[in-house]
């Protein structure tokens, strides 16, 4: 298997070879991260670097957590496939997700993550506009003592941080597309505020009328927008969703399949079974269609809807 930083930016394709592709879940590349001490280290799957976003799996194991704490120069959502997991912020912030849960992490917070649990733990990571800067792991990384949890040693000299934490918990609305969780962005980035996004927190909207199709986001905002799609089982013939276009690069992942992903313009379909993915150019026409007899449900990775 490649390095991470062989196929960093390049993987399926180059920056200027992009087109639709179907990853199967035996092509992800894997690495340890960080590289340098499996003893703390998870296990990770890439399955999107390009040069506008990072799609990937990573694996902890019962009782693992990942260290040191890790930062990137762009926002991280996470959909957890199998929890729960704690996420630990270096700023005092513990989120606490079970499955199908999902986390927002401005760009700029520092991070790891540990599994208390005696099962597996699986993280499904988007990050944009960018996943690293030129050192991995980080050249400086903060130590304990810079940090805040339980009796820290230096937790009354650091920021306090409740009065930068605001409550996402109201109803969303078409509106809040683009501005989800429904906070100042900017300010969380500068701040470091992370927001755990329980499924009641979700922004909930219809993909098309004539053929609706669920979306549920868990972010989205002016770097990009991450959630999942729910079609319904069909009737007469397939359940299709209206074809849809991006003006930014994106990526789909299969949580209950199979799905077929219809290029319309191109007249090619795929078959996505479950942990599969597709990577969506940016001007892809698309839709989904359901022949099963159950709803599907895929999680999408778009950088510009």
């Amino acid at each position: 298997m490649p390095k991470l930083l062989d196929i960093l930016e390049k993987f399926p394709c180059l920056p200027n070879e992009k087109r639709p592709m179907l990853i199967r879940k035996q092509d992800y590349p894997t690495a340890l991260y960080p590289p340098n001490d499996a003893f703390t280290s998870d296990n990770t799957f890439t399955i999107v670097t390009t040069d506008t976003f990072m799609l990937g799996i990573y694996e902890l194991c019962p009782g693992g957590v990942f260290l040191p704490l890790d930062i990137h120069p762009g926002d991280e959502t996470y959909y957890i496939l199998n929890g729960p997991v704690l996420q630990r912020s270096g700023n005092g912030q513990f989120a606490y997700l079970e499955s199908g849960e999902g986390l927002w992490m401005p760009e700029g917070a520092w991070h790891c993550c540990h599994n208390f649990s005696n099962e597996k733990a699986r993280i499904l990571y988007f990050i944009t506009p960018k996943a690293w800067s030129e050192a991995i792991p980080p050249a400086v990384i903060p130590s304990d003592e810079e940090t805040k949890y339980y009796k820290g040693a230096n937790n009354s000299t650091l920021p306090d941080m409740r009065g930068k934490i605001h409550d996402i918990s109201r109803q969303g609305c078409t509106d809040d597309i683009g501005c989800w969780p429904p906070v100042d962005h900017q300010e969380a980035r500068r701040d470091g505020a992370v927001y755990g996004i329980r499924d009641f927190e979700k922004l909930n909207n219809i993909h098309g009328t004539k053929h609706p199709m669920l979306m549920r986001f868990i972010s989205s905002n002016d770097y990009g927008h991450f959630g999942e799609f729910i079609l319904p089982a069909g009737g007469y013939g397939p359940r299709c969703s209206d074809p849809d276009v991006h003006a930014g690069d994106g990526a789909l992942y299969c949580i209950d399949g199979p799905v077929t992903v219809n290029l319309v313009d191109l007249q090619e379909s795929f078959i996505l079974n479950p942990e599969d993915s597709f990577f969506l150019p940016a001007g892809t026409k698309y839709q989904l269609v359901n022949f099963e007899n159950k709803p599907i449900k895929v999680v999408f990775a778009i950088t510009e809807l």
